[in-house]
């Protein structure tokens, strides 16, 4: 792993180990430099501030979880896995996720899952215009957050509920690939 990622992954881990205790919004960049080891310059070096490190944690984490996992077969499997991978981060999730302000995950992580629903959209219909590409990649990712922040500020509670049950016939992909395509 290059120097710079692993710094990353260091002022990441502490950061982590700070949102057992405390919340986000009450740990600053000096906490997390002085529980890394690090200088202030090192954490400006690769972040602009804490909501930085946040958004880019999540944005590697999810990206190796997802190749690692490998392909999904629908949407069944993907939504399974992404609640696994919640699941196994759960501190940093509820603690990431119950700021709603400047820079916030929640906002990152919307317009990362539009970014997605628009690449789908393309894929399924080449013919639709830059408009709708993006309305379809706001709709689904205002579901998919309207699903997900509920139940990770609930406290990620299972009590049987399958997140993925929610979902399906939202993300159903044939019903996607149908509404994109304009069959009826």
């Amino acid at each position: 792993m290059p120097r710079s990622n692993q710094t990353k992954h260091l002022l990441a881990e502490s950061l982590q180990e700070l949102m057992v205790t405390t919340p986000l919004e009450k740990i600053s960049v000096n906490d997390i430099v002085d529980h890394a080891g690090v200088g202030r310059n090192t954490f400006y070096y690769h972040f602009e501030d804490k909501y930085d490190l946040v958004n880019w944690y999540f944005q590697s984490g999810i990206t190796q979880f997802l190749v690692e996992r490998g392909a999904y077969t629908g949407w069944d499997s993907l939504l399974a896995a992404i609640k696994d991978y919640f699941l196994e981060n759960k501190v940093f999730y509820c603690n990431a996720l119950a700021y709603n302000g400047q820079n916030s995950l929640q906002k990152y992580m919307f317009d990362y899952l539009c970014s997605i629903f628009e690449q789908n959209a393309r894929e399924l219909n080449p013919d639709i215009s830059a408009s709708e590409t993006c309305a379809i990649g706001q709709f689904f990712s205002g579901a998919l957050m309207g699903i997900l922040i509920p139940w990770v500020l609930g406290g990620m509670r299972t009590n049987g509920l399958v997140i993925s049950d929610l979902t399906i016939p939202v993300f159903n992909h044939d019903i996607l690939q149908k509404l994109l395509r304009g069959d009826t």
